[in-house]
């Protein structure tokens, strides 16, 4: 299965982070998953590259114009560069099985929701994860509530994502998805 992966790339966020997300990237490789992600060498985004190289799995990074020199760090994927955040998050959706959410900023934050919307609005038929071991989804759960309190949205919102708050809940979810058939990368 294509993993889509959105998290930090920043390498200033606490180390707990990256514990995790170390353990959650090195099962998926383990388990023979490859990697879709926004081509970076640092932070989260930097271990889900050396370890899914580590298990010599495809990697498929997207990037944009702006991030571009970024590449040079990373030769063991292949590369695709996009003009801009809009078109890069898109390709990845596109070309991936499941989209998996682990800590990060603005950006995951602006993924996520883009990704939510995309599978509600057009029947996209693709698996969203949110992973919240470390409480990084707690606050955007909490909007999610708020949400349907206010009736902006019904509880059928979560239909549309899973979330798992350990790495056996992780599995579970993997599991249940099932072996899809593998497309060609766009």
């Amino acid at each position: 299965m294509k993993i889509a992966i959105s998290s930090s790339s920043n390498d200033l966020i606490d180390e707990n982070y990256k514990k995790i997300a170390r353990n959650v990237t090195k099962y998926l490789a383990e388990q023979g998953h490859d990697l879709i992600w926004g081509s970076g060498s640092s932070s989260i985004m930097g271990i889900c590259y050396e370890e899914f190289s580590k298990q010599k799995r495809n990697i498929y990074g997207f990037t944009s114009e702006k991030y571009v020199d970024d590449i040079e760090n990373l030769p063991l994927a292949t590369h695709k560069v996009e003009k801009d955040t809009f078109d890069l998050k898109k390709v990845m959706f596109e070309n991936a099985d499941a989209v998996l959410f682990l800590a990060g900023g603005t950006g995951t934050v602006s993924e996520f929701f883009t990704d939510l919307e995309e599978v509600r609005s057009n029947d996209r038929n693709k698996a969203l994860i949110a992973y919240n071991e470390d409480h990084s989804f707690d606050m955007i759960l909490a909007l999610i509530k708020d949400l349907i309190s206010k009736n902006f949205n019904s509880t059928s919102i979560y239909d549309y994502f899973k979330v798992a708050n350990n790495l056996d809940e992780l599995k579970t979810i993997l599991e249940s998805l099932g072996k899809k058939e593998n497309h060609k990368v766009k």
